[in-house]
Order: C-alpha cells, then structure tokens, then sequence
C-alpha cells in the first residue's frame, strides 16, 4: 500500500489539539491500514521518526495516534499541515 493511500488526512479536533502537548498527532486513515503501514507512511510522506502508534475505530473511521520520537515536534509537523 503506498503512503497517500494510507492516510486521508490530519485530524483538527480538540481532543487532537491536546495531543499535541504529549508529542502526538491524529490521522484519519484506510480502515484496513496496519500499524507498521501506518508507520511507514507517515515516516515516509513527513521525514520524520515514529515511536508507536496506536489505532481505534470511531465513527468517522479508522484513526490512527502516531507518537513522534523525541527528536520530532508534534507541533511543528502540525503547523506544516496547517492544523494550529
């Protein structure tokens, strides 16, 4: 699976908004996505580490948590994507 068919898009809601503070940043993705795929894309698509990711299911889809390692800003990825 290539990267832009694993992630739709960042996600701005106020939940991800304080994930932010924790180095973290919210995805929408592919409901059939992996974690590694997840992974992958989002080091690939950004240039930037992952140091996990976590997964749930709500109504919109599937949305994936991506932890940033510590040499990575969750805020400055999301100014990058124009969320802040």
């Amino acid at each position: 699976m290539k990267p832009y068919d694993v992630i739709i898009r960042p996600r701005s809601k106020e939940r991800a908004l304080y994930l932010l503070e924790e180095n973290k940043i919210e995805f929408n993705v592919v409901r059939k996505a992996t974690k590694p795929q997840i992974r992958t894309a989002i080091e690939d698509l950004f240039k930037i580490k992952v140091s996990g990711v976590n997964t749930r299911i709500a109504k919109e889809g599937k949305i994936a948590i991506v932890k940033l390692s510590p040499e990575d800003s969750a805020e400055d990825l999301s100014n990058r994507l124009g969320i802040l």
